[in-house]
């Protein structure tokens, strides 16, 4: 029996898996009641449909006091005000009932110039191997006022990320150890119900304390990012992989 590559199906699946559910951001089913479960616990969530790529859908929603509500999607921002009010906003507007959203907490990702930035990291195995290997991994670097990566204004190594953050760059060497074996770890997971795929793409994030995320993952990866930095070692890696 096929297995869905929707996001909350492999939100579950990674979820199984007691050494990652640390990493996983706390994640829901969008309803009307999830909305507001979730709402009374974190002040910024973000909203994307199950089914969705390159960040098409995704929203961000801020709460403050007196029940008001700012949603970003995109670097467009409105305020409404009342819980009804904006519930019956997102299903008019960016989430119809005939499509499946998640709602997930927010990871205050860490920054560059005060932009955002998040990681792909690409694990691969070759033909009739059974071992994950890391073979990419690139920080995607936000453009002024968006909430999302998709539309990166600049891509660069990992390692030359975490320097120019805000990050303590004494973290740097745990960081990227701990950011591989998240990722063969999440592999061999998913591996177990995607049993024919050989190549995840997840997308991560480090948060403005140093600690690691899954925020999604991607059975169907784009690597063309990685054909568009300067150094090409592993994109040529990523393609030699897949040839076999």
């Amino acid at each position: 029996m096929s297995v869905s590559v929707g996001k909350w199906t492999k939100y579950k699946l990674l979820l199984e898996d007691e050494n990652l559910a640390p990493y996983l951001p706390v994640t829901k089913l969008f309803t009307e009641e999830s909305l507001w479960e979730m709402m009374d616990i974190y002040d910024e969530l973000i909203i994307k449909p199950c089914f969705g790529h390159r960040g098409k859908g995704v929203i961000q929603i801020t709460s403050s006091l007196e029940e008001k509500f700012e949603i970003q999607a995109g670097i467009e921002k409105i305020t409404i005000h009342g819980k009804k009010p904006l519930y019956d906003y997102l299903r008019e507007n960016h989430c119809p009932p005939k499509r499946r959203y998640i709602v997930q907490k927010k990871i205050s990702l860490a920054k560059i110039t005060d932009c955002p930035f998040d990681i792909r990291v690409i694990v691969q195995r070759k033909k009739d191997s059974l071992e994950w290997n890391v073979t990419g991994k690139l920080a995607k670097i936000a453009r002024d006022g968006f909430i999302i990566t998709s539309a990166a204004k600049e891509l660069v190594p990992l390692e030359e990320a975490i320097k120019r953050s805000s990050l303590n760059s004494q973290l740097l060497k745990t960081l990227l150890i701990d950011i591989d074996q998240v990722s063969l770890t999440a592999a061999s997971q998913l591996e177990k119900y995607y049993t024919k795929t050989r190549i995840f793409g997840f997308d991560m994030g480090i948060d403005q304390d140093g600690g690691i995320w899954i925020i999604e993952a991607n059975l169907t990866p784009n690597i063309a990012m990685f054909n568009k930095v300067e150094d090409k070692n592993d994109y040529e890696i990523i393609k030699s992989y897949r040839k076999g």
